[in-house]
């Protein structure tokens, strides 16, 4: 990704080059976009192509450069940083020297997750949606086995489920937990229904994120679990 980034830098030298950093289907993606600044030194992202680029992907970064110049964050940086409630990724020109601002409201702090099984998984990424979300504190999780599936034991039995404080339901509404099954006799993932055909959750080797249910996930949907404590 790094190189993307510095491949538009180039081709907008000597002019701030723009772009956001998003995550689609838990994986990292570069947008470049259209600096509409008048000035060499100051950069200001096209709004239309932002909405855009919100429409298919998590922002998780706001990219620029600093054309022959530290990448210390300046007073609009950190201004708009804070205001958009989104990290400015700030990189040195040609040096790519890079600092990253964070603001002191991050609204998507659920998403992007790196995957670390018993730490940020599926499980951890719905307790942590529910606490952050909905003020809801689920009961700790016990000892899990990594790979359960392959190992005889299943997590997100009904009654396992009622212990957490969920009832099962047939129909969809906002805050359910999702319970899929793929490639095993036993469920092997969870998530958080948001409405309009999106859900959260955070798979193996992926970003936490949203995503469509529909088609995919849909096929492997297998139980539908209500907060009723």
């Amino acid at each position: 990704m790094i190189e993307q980034i510095l491949e538009h830098f180039s081709k907008e030298y000597p002019r701030e080059g723009c772009g956001i950093i998003g995550i689609v289907k838990g994986k990292k993606k570069w947008f470049p976009c259209t600096n509409l600044a008048h000035g060499v030194e100051d950069f200001v992202l096209d709004p239309k192509e932002f909405v855009q680029i919100k429409k298919q992907a998590d922002v998780v970064a706001i990219v620029h450069s600093h054309v022959g110049a530290p990448n210390t964050a300046s007073e609009n940086d950190i201004k708009f940083c804070n205001a958009l409630g989104i990290p400015y990724y700030i990189f040195s020109y040609p040096g790519m020297e890079l600092n990253i601002v964070t603001p002191e409201y991050v609204e998507n702090i659920l998403i992007g997750r790196e995957y670390e099984f018993g730490k940020y998984d599926c499980l951890e990424a719905a307790r942590d949606y529910y606490f952050q979300e909905l003020g809801i504190t689920l009961q700790n999780r016990l000892p899990y086995l990594d790979d359960w599936w392959k190992l005889g034991h299943n997590y997100f039995t009904e009654e396992h489920m009622k212990e957490w404080g969920f009832r099962k339901v047939d129909s969809l509404e906002i805050n359910d937990i999702l319970i899929f099954t793929m490639g095993a006799l036993v469920p092997t993932h969870c998530g958080v229904y948001l409405g309009s055909d999106v859900f959260f959750h955070h798979a193996v080797n992926r970003l936490s994120c949203r995503e469509n249910l529909y088609p995919l996930w849909k096929k492997h949907l297998t139980g539908i679990y209500r907060y009723d404590a």
